[in-house]
């Protein structure tokens, strides 16, 4: 579309260009009523058109909500004989309500759920001394070395709370502490570990180094 406008002669029905005056092709005079004028009439025609759709639509929509306001409440109750209002179901009164609330029928009392009972405590049957990580009834040190030993029950238990009391039968042969044997003189003495009451034993040798 170019920027000048072009207008529709009214004899010939042929476009020109709007800056002339009159019809290149007929010569009639440019009349007043052109393409734009048309355009013109047409958008008013639509507006019009428009405004009377709304209008319309406004007024089904009007009508749709006013017919389908509910009754009020006062009407509603009021029965078409004019009889009594049905008000429901009446309610026990308390004398009911305490009949109720004392039966005395066996199976609506609660049930107590009976606390676990705590499992038995594991007793220690045997207490073994153990060197290197393996049980030992007869180990030999030299004068002077010191080795660790340990202990474990039979069965296993948590030793949490319990302790291990450790015992020398001569401690001239060799000496004890918390578990730790070290050779004091040549010698034969037993090594004692008492556990809850249970005592473990094991010989311990002791030779003259050399």
């Amino acid at each position: 579309m170019g920027v000048i406008s072009e207008v529709k002669c009214s004899r010939c029905d042929r476009r020109y260009s709007g800056f002339r005056g009159r019809c290149p092709y007929c010569g009639a005079r440019r009349s007043k009523r052109g393409k734009r004028a048309e355009d013109t009439e047409n958008a008013k025609a639509k507006l019009i058109i428009g405004v009377i759709l709304l209008v319309v639509l406004i007024g089904a929509t009007m009508v749709l909500i006013f017919t389908n306001i509910p009754e009020s409440p006062s009407d509603a109750a009021e029965t078409p004989s004019g009889g009594v209002i049905d008000e429901g179901p009446l309610l026990p009164d308390d004398s009911d309500i305490d009949e109720v609330t004392s039966s005395d029928n066996p199976d609506d009392t609660i049930e107590e759920t009976p606390s676990p009972s705590p499992s038995p405590e594991i007793v220690i049957q045997e207490v073994l001394i153990t060197y290197g990580g393996e049980p030992k009834t007869d180990v030999t040190l030299k004068v002077g070395e010191s080795q660790p030993f340990r202990f474990k029950t039979v069965p296993e238990v948590e030793l949490e709370g319990k302790k291990a009391t450790w015992e020398s039968s001569d401690e001239s042969v060799f000496m004890v502490v918390d578990g730790r044997v070290t050779g004091v003189g040549a010698g034969q003495a037993t090594l004692k570990c008492t556990v809850d009451g249970v005592t473990g034993e094991c010989i311990v040798r002791v030779r003259a180094a050399r």
